[in-house]
This record gives structure tokens, C-alpha cells and sequence, in this order.
């Protein structure tokens, strides 16, 4: 239902681990599709209205990333738990921002069982984050040498205004959003940031699976010379750069999810 209250996030549990936080919506028969927030956000960091995931029977797993921070030696160590705790055998994912290297970290340490990927506006690789605005790259830079003294900038980022997504309906969700993300402090994505900006512990040519490049022309946080630099690099991919910002995943929700449906 438009403009609802998100349910509270459901888990999944792999004996002696983490809980998985998650939104488990959409189609419950349909095609499995992970969706992956950005930083600063959280699993209500999607369009609001899961019908449109049930319309084209899509079961929607909106995963969480937020919340008590965990200590992670690499992006490939968070996949490897990750995947361990996704239930369904064979899926989809969606990658949105620093969500994005997440979406290929999975698909490289579970390739028998991501189907497809689309990254939507997805951060770089480590060796291309000079690409990045000024004040991201300064926060990695300060993330990587301690975590905790980019926890409170990150903080005080997280209270300003959501950008407009174009729509009140979607702007509302990614208000709330970002304020579930902040709910437990900051460290989570200091930390995040950190490992981001180290070696992933995997390369793009482990990921098998077919990458829909999803880039919009007017994005400013992470431009579209990334998309290109990523459809030069992965074995199987497809850039499509379409009008749009940063906050391209809210309007063309429907076709992202499309393009990873199996």
C-alpha cells in the first residue's frame, strides 16, 4: 500500500552468527530479488509501494546493513555471511549506491546462485574512488585510519534532508529510511565506508552473472563515468544511462526490479 508503514524487519539466522534484518514483500511465489540499500540508508530505502513488486512477481528481500556495527576484514567477508543467510537458493539482486559493490560481492562468492545483477548509480571500485565528490572521499579517507572519528560526521550527515527522489510518496520513504539507518549510530557505515575503499577481496571477473548498468546522466555522487568504468570491466554487463539523479531507483523502480527478474 502507498505511503504505508513498512512492517517490522523479519530474520534469518544461521546457527552461532548474525541475524539477517529484512523485509521479506512483494509476490510470495514469485522471482527472488535482494534489494541492497545505499549508505545511509536502510532496507525502507526502496519505493514504497510493494505492490509493484507483487504486479510483476517479484518476492522483494529488502536486506539491512544498518544497525549494530560488526567488524568485517573485507566487502567478501560481508557477502560470504550474507549469503549464508539469504534462505531462498537462487536469486536476483540490486545493488543501489554503496549498495551496488555489495550486489557483486555476492554474486562473486555465491555465482551458482545469483541469477542477475542491476547496480543503480553503484560506488566504484577502490582504485577508481577519486571519481567520488570531495566529501565522501574525505570521509573514506577518515573511516579507513579510524572509524571512529568519522562515526559523528557521519552522524550529522545522516540528520540532513533526503534529496528529492521527484515524487512526496518516495521522498517520504527515503526520509524514513535514513532515519532507520542513523537508529543505532553511525559506526555501521564508518566502518562500511572503510572496507570500501580497501582491496574487496574478490575481482569483477569472478562475477559470472549478467550486470545491468543503471546510471542516471545527472548524477553527481557517483557519476556515470563509473558505470562506464564497470562495463569495461565485467565479463558480462550492460550500461544504460538515463535521465535522471543520483536518486534514479525510486522512479524507475519497476524496471530495475524487471531486469533481474529471472
Amino acid at each position: 500500500m502507498l505511503g504505508r508503514q513498512p512492517p517490522p524487519a523479519g530474520d534469518a539466522r544461521v546457527a552461532g552468527r548474525h541475524a539477517l534484518s529484512l523485509d521479506d514483500v512483494g509476490d510470495p511465489d514469485g522471482s527472488p530479488v535482494v534489494y541492497l540499500h545505499g549508505g545511509g540508508d536502510s532496507r525502507v530505502s526502496r519505493h514504497p509501494d510493494d505492490s509493484i513488486a507483487a504486479a510483476i512477481g517479484v518476492r522483494l528481500l529488502a536486506v539491512d546493513r544498518c544497525g549494530p556495527a560488526r567488524r568485517l576484514t573485507s566487502l567478501a567477508a560481508w557477502a560470504e555471511a550474507t549469503a549464508a543467510l539469504i534462505e531462498v537458493e537462487r536469486f536476483g539482486v540490486v545493488g543501489w549506491s554503496a549498495g551496488g559493490p555489495h550486489a557483486l560481492a555476492l554474486a562473486a562468492v555465491a555465482p551458482e546462485r545469483v541469477s542477475r545483477v542491476a547496480l543503480v548509480g553503484s560506488m566504484p571500485p577502490p582504485d577508481l574512488v577519486r571519481q567520488l565528490t570531495r566529501d565522501v572521499r574525505a570521509v573514506m579517507r577518515v573511516a579507513r585510519l579510524s572509524p571512529h572519528l568519522a562515526r559523528r560526521p557521519l552522524e550529522r550527515w545522516g540528520r540532513r534532508p533526503t534529496p528529492p527522489t521527484g515524487d512526496a510518496l518516495t521522498d517520504e520513504a527515503y526520509a524514513r529510511g535514513r532515519a532507520e539507518s542513523f537508529r543505532s549510530g553511525g559506526m555501521w557505515l564508518a566502518r562500511e565506508l572503510a572496507y570500501l575503499g580497501r582491496p574487496w577481496g574478490f575481482e569483477l571477473a569472478q562475477v559470472a552473472a549478467h550486470v545491468t548498468l543503471w546510471w542516471g546522466d545527472r548524477d553527481s555522487v557517483c557519476p556515470p563515468s563509473i558505470g562506464r568504468a564497470y562495463a569495461e570491466r565485467l565479463p558480462d554487463a550492460e550500461l544504460r544511462i538515463v535521465e535522471g539523479t543520483h536518486q534514479l531507483l525510486f522512479p524507475r523502480w519497476r524496471e530495475i526490479l524487471l531486469s533481474v527478474a529471472a
